[in-house]
C-alpha cells in the first residue's frame, strides 16, 4: 500500500512540474498554445519518469541520461519541427527551468523544516507546497514579463513568408495590443490591409472572426494564419494568427503590430 501511495504522488509531482515547465517556456519562447497537447505529454512523461525510476534505481547514470532523453523529446513534441537551433534554443530555457525550479524547491523544503523544526516532512505535504510554489512562479514570471513589456516599444524590420510570397515590413512591439482569439487562447497580431491584400490572404484562406474592443467601440476583425515571420534580430514565429485592421498602415510604414502580453 504504501509503495502504491509513493508511485501516486511521484507521478502527481512530476506531472505538475512537466506541465509547469512546458507552458513557462512556450511563455518565454512566444510558442502557440496548445493545452491539450501539453496535458498529454506532461501525463506521458510523468509516466515515463516512473517508469525509468522504479527499473533504473540506484543507477544514476542511466537514470540521467534517460531523464536528458525525455527532455528532448518533451520539448521536441511540444513544439512542433522547426530545426534544430529553434529545438535547441527551447531545450536551453526548459533545462534552465528545470534546475532553477528544481533548486528554488529544495531551498523552500529546507527553509520550511528549519521553521517547523522538522527534519523530514511527509511526500504529500511537499507536493502540495510544490504545486503552491509552481505556479506562484509562473504568475510571477508572466508579471515580470508583462512589466519588461511595457517599457518596450520599438519598431523593427521583419520578413513575412506566406504561400510562397516574401514581404518584408515593419513590425512595432506594443504592449497596447491585447487581441486574444477567444477559440485557442493565444495572443493576435494585428496587420495591415494592404499587407493582407499582398501576401494573397483572402484568396488563401477562410478567415476567423475576432472580437475587438477599443476606445472607439468594438466589433469584428477578419484574422488570417500566417505560416512565418522573420525579425532581422534572428528570431522567428510561424504559424501564428493575425487580425486585419482598415486603419493600420493608412498614415505610417508600419504593416504589424505583435501582441507581446
Amino acid at each position: 500500500m504504501k509503495t502504491y501511495l509513493y508511485v501516486d504522488f511521484y507521478f502527481l509531482l512530476n506531472f505538475t512540474m512537466n506541465l509547469f515547465l512546458i507552458m513557462v517556456t512556450a511563455m518565454l519562447r512566444q510558442k502557440k498554445c496548445h493545452f491539450l497537447r501539453y496535458v498529454l505529454l506532461s501525463g506521458i512523461s510523468a509516466a515515463f519518469s516512473v517508469s525509468v525510476t522504479y527499473f533504473l534505481w540506484g543507477q544514476a547514470f542511466f537514470q540521467a541520461a534517460a531523464a536528458f532523453l525525455q527532455m528532448g523529446g518533451v520539448v521536441y513534441l511540444a513544439y512542433g519541427r522547426e530545426g534544430f537551433p529553434v529545438w535547441a534554443g527551447d531545450f536551453l530555457v526548459f533545462l534552465f527551468l528545470v534546475f532553477f525550479t528544481g533548486g528554488l524547491i529544495g531551498a523552500v523544503q529546507v527553509f520550511l523544516l528549519r521553521i517547523l523544526e522538522k527534519e523530514t516532512a511527509g511526500s504529500m505535504v511537499w507536493i502540495l507546497l510544490s504545486v503552491v510554489l509552481i505556479f506562484l512562479i509562473f504568475f510571477l514570471l508572466r508579471f515580470s514579463l508583462i512589466r519588461q513589456g511595457q517599457d518596450r516599444r520599438s519598431v523593427r524590420r521583419a520578413k513575412v513568408v506566406h504561400g510562397g510570397r516574401e514581404v518584408e515590413i515593419l513590425v512595432l512591439y506594443d504592449t497596447g495590443n491585447r487581441l486574444v482569439s477567444p477559440y485557442t487562447g493565444e495572443g493576435v497580431a494585428v496587420i495591415s490591409n494592404e499587407l493582407a491584400v499582398e501576401l494573397g490572404l483572402e484568396q488563401s484562406q477562410r478567415p476567423v472572426l475576432i472580437p475587438f474592443r477599443s476606445i472607439g467601440g468594438g466589433g469584428l476583425l477578419r484574422a488570417y494564419r500566417l505560416e512565418e515571420m522573420r525579425m532581422e534580430d534572428g528570431a522567428c514565429r510561424k504559424d501564428f494568427l493575425a487580425a486585419v485592421s482598415e486603419n493600420l498602415g493608412e498614415r505610417q510604414e508600419i504593416q504589424m503590430i505583435l501582441n507581446i502580453t
